[in-house]
């Protein structure tokens, strides 16, 4: 969802907001619902707290020091590759084609024109929120890589839970979630910038994930009509302002909309599960799951380049980008992701499986997505 996102959004942005463009023919449906794909970045976030969580059940007796070390090896290594390897494939755009990647939208950055203090929030997974506290402006090399920096800070509050409450985790879940309610309700009402922080609300979507785990693996029948409620409640007011979900760009009551709205129809389909795992339907989306953080590290200078590329050129129709431009990506984008995932990714995935573990004594809920991989 996430890479047809990004290689449409120039020319949505084009026809939709640049040309007042309504949606009338096959084409520019095509192009409003590709506009949407966004979506994928809450039900991202609901993964990752489901399989985080999920890791947590499983290796609460190994410690965090344990727990830290694998979060360490299975995300840095990997990610310094992509920020390296990226830095060189831009720099060597910039001698032939200067500007493909720095002008429109979903721009990426200079490299030799990003500060110490831009390079150590990238280097560090801290950008996203460095910026609430020093350094000026966030600018991030890959431009999508704000969520692994949300996620480093999930990973933290994680690893506090195992240091502090290892055998309350559910518990001390629900504390950490009232605590970031009452600071992000602090930080609004001071007008306080906390964009790409905990407290920006986004938290929200990830403790949706961790319902949703405890509703599959640890509640009592009593239990679960209670937290499908508190699903549903959250859905009603994610639509207090209904227009909101027609709206061209992402906004909160969208994100916490779909988050809780996919965290509900898990709760329902899990059942279904198993079925589904074996669907040879879906063998593809599999093997896409099983190297998605290589495609997520990999594709963004592609759409962007390709597609801008494109738009560029005066290549601008819906039905072009649509069937020819965002096919080359796509196609381009998992091939690439294919040869890192085999040359470097694999190397640095545990060999065993924290799923895996905790399904001896808990059902655990499929999910293929780019934390599914990570985690």
């Amino acid at each position: 969802m996430l890479v047809v996102f990004h290689t449409t959004m120039q020319q949505a942005r084009y026809y939709f907001v640049d040309q007042s463009g309504s949606v009338n023919n096959i084409g520019s449906l095509g192009m409003w619902l590709a506009a949407h794909a966004w979506i994928g970045v809450p039900i991202f976030f609901v993964i990752s707290g489901y399989c985080i969580m999920a890791t947590l059940h499983a290796r609460r007796d190994k410690g965090v020091v344990e727990f830290a070390k694998r979060r360490f090896w299975r995300i840095y290594p990997p990610y310094w590759t992509a920020i390296g390897l990226s830095t060189i494939v831009i720099l060597a755009l910039n001698t032939r084609w200067p500007g493909l990647i720095h002008d429109g939208i979903f721009t990426v950055p200079n490299p030799d024109k990003m500060s110490a203090w831009e390079w150590l929030g990238n280097l560090t997974l801290t950008e996203s929120w460095r910026h609430t506290i020093f350094g000026g402006n966030a600018t991030h090399l890959l431009p999508n890589t704000w969520t692994l920096c949300y996620e480093e800070q999930f990973y933290i509050m994680a690893a506090l839970i195992l240091l502090f409450a290892s055998r309350r985790i559910f518990t001390a879940a629900v504390v950490v979630t009232a605590i970031i309610l009452v600071g992000k309700t602090i930080t609004w009402r001071c007008g306080w910038e906390v964009k790409g922080s905990l407290f920006d609300g986004g938290w929200f979507q990830i403790a949706a994930g961790i319902l949703l785990y405890y509703r599959v693996n640890r509640a009592t029948a009593a239990q679960i009509p209670w937290i499908n409620a508190v699903l549903l409640l959250g859905i009603l007011i994610s639509l207090h302002s209904p227009r909101q979900l027609l709206e061209f760009y992402p906004n909160h009551d969208t994100e916490r909309f779909v988050a809780y709205s996919f965290a509900l129809a898990m709760s329902f389909l899990y059942p279904y599960d198993q079925r589904l795992k074996k669907a040879s339907l879906l063998s593809p989306l599999r093997r896409v799951g099983g190297m998605s953080y290589s495609v997520y590290l990999c594709h963004p200078l592609i759409a962007k380049g390709i597609s801008f590329a494109f738009f560029r050129a005066g290549i601008r129709g819906n039905i072009v980008t649509l069937f020819g431009v965002l096919p080359l990506t796509l196609g381009l984008s998992l091939a690439v992701a294919y040869i890192f995932h085999r040359l470097i990714e694999r190397h640095f995935i545990p060999k065993s499986n924290s799923l895996r573990t905790s399904a001896k004594t808990a059902p655990v809920l499929s999910l293929s997505g780019p934390m599914a991989s990570v985690a």
